[in-house]
């Protein structure tokens, strides 16, 4: 937490900035009062004795900004591991992998995570890129975590494993594993042997994740968590660590054994900083690892469609209906199913799945990034949870990947709110950065990570995007009382150092000045205004 913030007393009114409520019925205000960690009242007349803090004109209150998909337990393990995002080259990578293994603890094993083959031409890596760690166990995740490479050290431990459903091991012409994992090969034989960090190590990393979310306006987070993780959570806001939780967690469970089993969850004691919300699946993989399930073979290789995963790969090969039976125990259960859908094919095999038992539309089809013409009817009422950093950085692939007819597919976010669909965004972060700025640049500009222009006419507005992720992102997760500035709210404030609805978003973000999380500041510091009597 930031040791230099400045508190803000129990009761009192903020003013002079403007004030962007995420309500449609009244969307601007002038002033807001915050009592006991809750909002009191917007546009009241003064309250006797409480005290008014005058901001700098300029400056913007908005509801305290929600990242309705990511993953924080995998993000706060990341802060701990080699980052290969910025990595450009064959030899870039292999150097980042040498030099970590030479500062390693003894006994530990080498995790990196970020890779993007596109960083460097295409090429995949092997596990010769990893000789620099030596006989120390290496595994380095693609950025979308639905891929790995690992080296032999690894490689022999997973020796004689068979190659699970809706995965795949990787072998060169000789037949031999090049030692890159795919979808369920990554995570059912690689990730159940890494092992875990000490509990201290995942309470400071945990902390410093949050913080990390707070240095960007958040103050809510849709979390995919697995159970084992969510468990860490738990005991950390049920403990003396309760007061240094910065953000609040909606978490969506990952476990996915068949038949589910939801007692945990409906035993799970939530509260205001922790709830369990929903389940989640996946239907298909990614469109950089051409897993994602497509209606029509890659452009770029005509001999796949991408693959269906999980309850959705077992319905399409035994003409079974599990996919349907998940949701529909999730939601007798009173959580709503997610989801993760990228091909066009497996959103529309998913929609094909809950659509006959979702009639209340509280089921969220995570990502959305390839929609058929003949589905985006199907979406009206129905909650797309979409990362629009994802499309920036897809969109330099997406070419190849897609072909310029289907194109008109990729991150539909102007269709999808033309038909009525319900957006919810996120960042999927740690696989692309959970700054939401960065997001909304995407969704308002279209700019692509490498400055190119890609389907400008999905872009939205600016006070668009804000609402996915405000109000949008709040009420995808089950939190009315989160996501806007409106009588009864938690006082869960961003303040913008500059007006992010006047920004030239090709050219600079909006500074974030202070995050605040039940009327007490997490990040930064109220502005006071220069002006005599400002201060409280």
């Amino acid at each position: 937490m930031d040791t230099h913030r400045h508190d803000l007393p129990p009761r009192v009114r903020l003013e002079g900035a403007r004030i962007w409520t995420a309500c449609p019925e009244r969307p601007w205000a002038s002033s807001v009062e915050l009592r006991d960690g809750r909002i009191a009242a917007v546009d009241g007349a003064p309250a006797p004795g409480v005290p008014s803090l005058r901001l700098p004109e300029g400056s913007v209150i908005a509801p305290g900004l929600i990242d309705g998909h990511l993953h924080l337990s995998l993000g706060a393990q990341t802060l701990a591991q080699v980052d290969l995002t910025g990595v450009r080259s064959r030899g870039e990578f292999e150097q980042a992998i040498a030099d970590a293994a030479r500062a390693l603890a003894p006994g530990r094993w080498l995790r990196a995570f970020g890779w993007h083959e596109a960083n460097w031409g295409g090429e995949r890596p092997t596990r010769e890129w990893l000789r620099g760690a030596g006989s120390v166990p290496c595994v380095a995740y693609r950025m979308d975590q639905h891929a790995c490479v690992v080296n032999d050290a690894v490689l022999a431990m997973i020796a004689g494993r068979g190659c699970p459903a809706g995965g795949e091991v990787v072998r060169d012409a000789a037949g031999a594993p090049t030692g890159l994992l795919l979808e369920q090969a990554a995570w059912q034989l690689v990730n159940p042997i890494v092992p875990e960090a000490p509990a201290e190590d995942r309470r400071i990393a945990l902390l410093a994740a949050m913080r990390h979310c707070n240095a960007f306006g958040i103050t809510a987070v849709g979390s995919m968590e697995y159970r084992r993780d969510l468990r860490d959570v738990h005991s950390h806001l049920r403990t003396n660590a309760r007061e240094a939780c910065t953000v609040r967690v909606r978490a969506t469970i990952l476990d996915r054994e068949w038949p589910v089993d939801l007692s945990w969850g409906r035993a799970f004691a939530g509260d205001e900083l922790l709830a369990v919300v929903g389940w989640k699946s996946f239907a298909d993989g990614t469109l950089g690892s051409r897993t994602a399930r497509m209606l029509a073979p890659y452009a770029d290789d005509a001999a796949t469609c991408g693959m269906l995963v999980e309850f959705a790969e077992h319905d399409a090969r035994h003409g079974t209906q599990r996919l349907r039976e998940w949701a529909r125990a999730v939601l007798d259960a009173g959580f709503s199913p997610a989801v993760h859908a990228i091909g066009d094919a497996a959103l529309r095999a998913s929609l094909d799945a809950l659509e006959p038992v979702d009639a209340q539309r509280v089921a969220r089809y995570e990502h959305c990034q390839t929609l058929d013409d003949a589905d985006l009817p199907r979406m009206r009422g129905r909650i797309a949870s979409m990362q629009p950093l994802h499309k920036a950085d897809d969109a330099r692939i997406a070419p190849a990947r897609l072909g310029a007819a289907r194109m008109r597919s990729f991150f539909r976010f102007r269709d999808l709110a033309r038909a009525g669909a319900r957006l919810s965004f996120g960042s999927d972060w740690p696989i692309v950065s959970c700054d939401p700025r960065l997001g909304i640049r995407a969704a308002v500009t279209a700019l692509d990570l490498d400055g190119g222009t890609c389907m400008p006419d999905q872009a939205l507005s600016v006070e668009e995007s804000l609402l996915a992720y405000t109000s949008g992102a709040a009420d995808a997760l089950r939190a009315p009382d989160l996501g806007r500035i409106a009588p009864g709210a938690h006082a869960d404030l961003c303040v913008f150092a500059e007006d992010p609805f006047a920004c030239d978003w090709t050219r600079a973000l909006p500074g974030i000045a202070a995050t605040v999380l039940g009327g007490r500041t997490v990040h930064g510091a109220v502005p006071r205004a220069a002006a005599a009597g400002a201060r409280v």
